[in-house]
């Protein structure tokens, strides 16, 4: 784990400086600069796992040259397979040696989080690589003087000093969040997940992002499989990923445990392993507290428990450095206590398990049960709601019956982009008529094809959220959040062998009823204390409204208020001040979470003028 940097061009002493000061909280255990070829140059700053003697990068052999950001889980299964001979333990050589002897079809048999930069001499070019779900970052900019490619946007923006890209704002203000290879900035891309590109080291040139994997076609199938059958064969599967993520460091390795199955399935797992395995329980002052069910889960297995006690004392001054780190706009909420978790985490270990991904692959969300009823395709069902719509009451209140009857509704009456995003992020989407820039349509492209495929509604929704929210929110935020204290973070159900197996299985595996994730929660029975299987989804629930409306209210007023704001540009004044002010006519937990939005984008905007 650590942060990478590089440019096939020219580079600027100056901007190796900013490299090691802005990338060191990835990297603490050292930091190394190397050139290669007059014009390819390689930065690494470390976070020393695997191999920590032996493991240093950049890592050069026979006109090959690479640096890692992630862990190849299986890189010692390869070098058994494929016969592989090197000089270290570090699964870093592991990918070089692979390399060698496959070329880029060595990435089908990886199993990780990855982001390379991979200079093969010989043909005179430099691999941008990028592992299957996006669980590690890689950013590109284009310059007149060459390409330059980091782990963060922030590196590249004080380098590059690149202009805002406006149509990438109002995707965020529509969509929650910036998609594809888009930034906010012009000259500034994301390498997509499960994407690579190809950079001329001669003439400076770059190709188009190729995919190298896909999840679309494990959506396309359906496995023929009976409970029993599919429960086992995911036991097996999870197992596999558990222990590849425990015995690859030479650190210990601890574990989250909440309240929910993911994590008390991966904590049980790992403990099968690790005899006295450290878990952590997360316990929020003032707030939601599923420590109580942790420890009894704990003791059940017999691991090291410890409680992390969490407050937001400090988040006033805190606020802003958490929302900067991004080097976006960034509305999810939940980056405040991820980063406090990450903070605390730290101080026992530098390696977690967590339980990231099984929502996504197994069905955990309540949104997922109307999709996978057909309750958005049945005809009178829309009609009645088109008609009905326009005249409910927005909800009051987040946690009651009308609140889920009126999304319904509202769901059912609109079209599949509007419905995608209803269920979703649920931001400003509803306001066309008050952009002033049309917003960037790669999202809605990507919806548009996704539920034109002649697969399930949930199939649609969760193929749907695993390209989108899953890399482009979730998993940004857990790297960002974790890495900030530099801290790793390792995710079992997004093993290679469980994202090409959980696609697959028949919708009434995932969705039963009104039952979500029915096939882990029969897992779950099998490892965690009776009526565990039973417990609802847990998330880390932010009090939004008291949130925007206390404690950074003064904050939200100054920025929003300020005369230079960036959503002027972007949308009509007027609506932002409806919002302020109350008068909008939409429930009080969507107004908290649109106006978190404008804030964390008006944070960033006046950050990166002044970095």
């Amino acid at each position: 784990m650590c942060g990478i940097f590089g440019k096939v061009g020219s580079l600027r002493e100056r901007d190796m400086h900013v490299a090691t000061e802005m990338l060191c909280h990835r990297g603490p255990d050292g930091q190394v600069h190397k050139t290669y070829a007059q014009n390819v140059h390689f930065f690494h700053a470390r976070l020393s796992i695997v191999d920590i003697e032996g493991g240093t990068q950049p890592m050069d052999d026979e006109g090959l040259a690479i640096i890692f950001n992630g862990e190849i889980y299986n890189h010692q299964e390869l070098r058994t397979k494929f016969g592989l001979t090197g000089k270290t333990r570090s699964d870093t050589e592991t990918v070089l040696l692979m390399y060698k002897q496959l070329g880029l079809d060595m990435l089908s048999h990886m199993d990780g989080m990855f982001a390379i930069a991979l200079f093969d001499k010989k043909q005179g070019k430099v691999f941008l690589l990028r592992d299957r779900a996006g669980k590690k970052p890689l950013y590109i900019g284009v310059a007149d003087d060459g390409i330059y490619f980091g782990s963060e946007q922030n590196l590249l923006q004080k380098i590059m000093r690149p202009s805002i890209y406006l149509p990438s704002i109002a995707e965020y203000l529509q969509t929650g969040m910036v998609y594809g290879k888009n930034t906010p900035y012009k000259d500034i891309y994301e390498l997509q997940p499960g994407h690579r590109i190809s950079i001329d080291v001669e003439n400076l040139s770059m190709s188009e992002q190729q995919q190298w994997w896909s999840i679309e076609p494990y959506y396309e199938q359906v496995l023929e499989l009976q409970e029993q059958e599919a429960l086992a064969l995911l036991d097996e599967k999870l197992k596999i990923a558990v222990k590849r993520r425990v015995e690859s460091s030479d650190l210990e390795v601890g574990c989250f445990l909440s309240g929910g199955i993911d994590s008390g399935i991966m904590a049980a797992m790992a403990s099968e392993l690790k005899p006295n395995l450290r878990t952590f329980t997360v316990k929020f002052q003032n707030e939601y507290d599923e420590s109580v069910v942790a420890k009894q889960v704990a003791k059940y297995l017999n691991t090291n428990h410890q409680e992390l006690e969490v407050s937001y004392d400090k988040l006033t001054n805190d606020f802003e450095s958490i929302v900067r780190a991004y080097g976006e706009p960034f509305m999810d909420d939940s980056q405040i206590p991820s980063y406090y978790v990450a903070r605390e985490a730290k101080k026992h270990v530098t390696v977690i398990i967590n339980g990231d991904g099984g929502d996504e692959l197994f069905g955990g969300y309540r949104r997922y049960v109307p999709f996978a009823h057909s309750f958005f395709r049945n005809g009178v069902v829309k009609g009645a709601s088109k008609a009905v719509a326009p005249f409910l009451p927005a909800p009051a209140s987040k946690m009651n019956m009308y609140n889920y009857l009126y999304r319904l509704v509202k769901l059912s009456s609109r079209n599949d982009f509007e419905q995608y995003l209803s269920a979703s992020t649920d931001v400003l989407f509803d306001y066309k008529r008050d952009y002033k820039v049309q917003p960037e349509p790669s999202f809605q492209t990507l919806v548009a094809r996704n539920f034109s495929k002649n697969i399930s509604g949930l199939r649609k929704i969760m193929l749907t959220d695993f390209q989108g929210i899953l890399p482009y929110i979730l998993l940004k935020k857990i790297d960002i959040s974790s890495m900030q204290s530099s801290l790793e973070g390792r995710s079992p159900f997004l093993s290679k062998e469980i994202m090409e197996f959980a696609p697959s299985l028949s919708d009434n595996l995932k969705i039963r009823g009104g039952t979500t994730k029915y096939l882990l929660r029969k897992l779950a029975s099998q490892y965690l204390p009776a009526g565990n299987d039973k417990l609802p989804k847990k998330g880390f629930e932010v009090p939004i409204i008291n949130l925007v409306d206390k404690d950074i209210n003064p904050l939200l007023k100054d920025y929003v208020n300020s005369s230079d704001c960036l959503y002027k540009e972007v949308i009509d004044p007027k609506l932002v001040q409806r919002l302020m002010n109350g008068t909008l006519n939409i429930s009080k937990d969507k107004r908290a979470k649109i106006l978190f939005s404008l804030l964390t984008m008006e944070i960033w905007y006046k950050n990166q003028k002044q970095v």
